[in-house]
């Protein structure tokens, strides 16, 4: 192989490790898209992870989804509310809570999930992996 054939194979193997990250994204994550939340609704998204946070030993994080809304169950209470997508953001309306009493640490994953969902996450889908993000905080799931 010629010296610009390895440096062509070399510059493609950085710009494809760039597109990975230590937060859980694959590396065919550019192939991502902005779904609409229409295209959510057909499954229910599991939390696989959350990058720079963990998932309470135990509990399951879970998102469904309709053409305008989000449920969210995070090992205590649900959490309902308007949901829409615009530009590459997840936009969450006020959330509707049940109020049950539980541990602490569930708790407080549900106080921290109702935060994360407020906070505008980007939203990316590749096949049945969805990511939510912001800032360092990734939430990974899957359907």
């Amino acid at each position: 192989m010629s010296g610009r054939g390895i440096l062509g194979v070399v510059v493609a193997m950085v710009v494809l490790s760039a597109c990975g990250s230590a937060a859980g994204r694959s590396a065919t994550y550019a192939l991502g898209h902005t779904p609409e939340l229409s295209d959510l609704t057909d499954a229910t998204w599991v939390a696989h992870s959350i990058a720079n946070r963990g998932i309470v030993a135990g509990s399951v994080i879970q998102l469904t989804f309709t053409a305008d809304s989000v449920t969210a169950e995070a090992g205590c209470n649900t959490l309902h509310g308007e949901a829409s997508i615009d530009k590459h953001e997840m936009v969450v309306g006020a959330l509707a809570a049940t109020r049950k009493a539980c541990d602490s640490s569930l708790q407080a994953q549900d106080r921290w999930l109702a935060a994360f969902l407020a906070a505008r996450p980007t939203i990316e889908r590749q096949g049945n992996e969805l990511w939510l993000s912001r800032r360092a905080e990734v939430l990974h799931l899957t359907s």
